[in-house]
């Protein structure tokens, strides 16, 4: 079968001494990877470059081989916002199953990879809100505008690590210790320099993206980066 598409790179290994296996975020095929055999200079890509590729093999189940045009390199080199491709980039391929189209998640990968150089603490926000959506579109989205018990909206205060849902402070203060409280930030839209917040976002949502695995342990080399930064802020 012959495949004809445009998608993100997300990231190589080396295979043999001349070839490489590709991950492509792909618009029509979801998640692809395929043996790549193009000189190392026409395949110095980085994270989230878009490009246009054929990839070719008898059947789905096998590796494919992969030909690819760069369509355009990513808007600016800021270290920090290559940590956050990355990221990105890194958890599609550890969550995302092969060959399932989802067009949600693709059309928040070509977002975040046309975000313009702004202040540190909108890239992270810009990234949280990602992750987010990530989880929501894996089946896990987290329910914090309206209160699960009482139907009130603007009222929550915690997130249940159970139901991913909100509730108000007077119905899960009793349990507090058992929920997450909601960070000002994820209220406010990540509009807002709530840095404090901002770690307690990734905690809420990494708890969840451990839910989905079997590996509990499982480490998010860039992610990980993104954190130890904004500690230091």
């Amino acid at each position: 079968m012959n495949i004809v598409d445009e998608g993100f790179f997300l990231y190589s290994k080396d295979f043999g001494e001349k070839s490489k296996i590709l991950y492509i975020l792909s618009k029509e095929n979801g998640l692809i990877k395929g043996l790549s055999k193009q000189n190392n200079k026409k395949s110095n890509l980085i994270n989230l470059d878009k490009i246009s590729f054929t990839w070719r093999s008898r059947n789905k189940d096998g590796l494919g081989y992969l030909n690819f045009e760069q369509q355009r390199t990513n808007n600016f080199d800021d270290y920090f916002f290559l940590i956050i491709k990355a990221s990105a980039s890194e958890l599609c391929v550890k969550f995302l199953p092969l060959w399932e189209k989802n067009k949600d998640v693709y059309n928040d990968i070509s977002y975040l990879s046309m975000l313009e150089k702004r202040e540190i603490f909108f890239l992270i926000g810009q990234y949280i809100s990602w992750e987010i959506n990530f989880l929501k579109n894996l089946g896990y989205g987290l329910n914090i505008g309206v209160c699960s018990v009482s139907g009130k909206a603007f009222d929550t205060y915690f997130i249940s690590p159970k139901t991913g849902n909100a509730v108000s402070y007077s119905v899960g203060k009793k349990y507090s210790q058992k929920l997450f409280k909601i960070p000002n930030c994820m209220k406010d839209s990540f509009k807002n320099e709530f840095y404090d917040d901002y770690l307690q976002a990734f905690k809420i949502t990494v708890f969840f993206l451990l839910k989905i695995l079997e590996n509990k342990k499982q480490n998010f080399i860039f992610r990980n980066q993104i954190i130890d930064y904004l500690s230091s802020l």
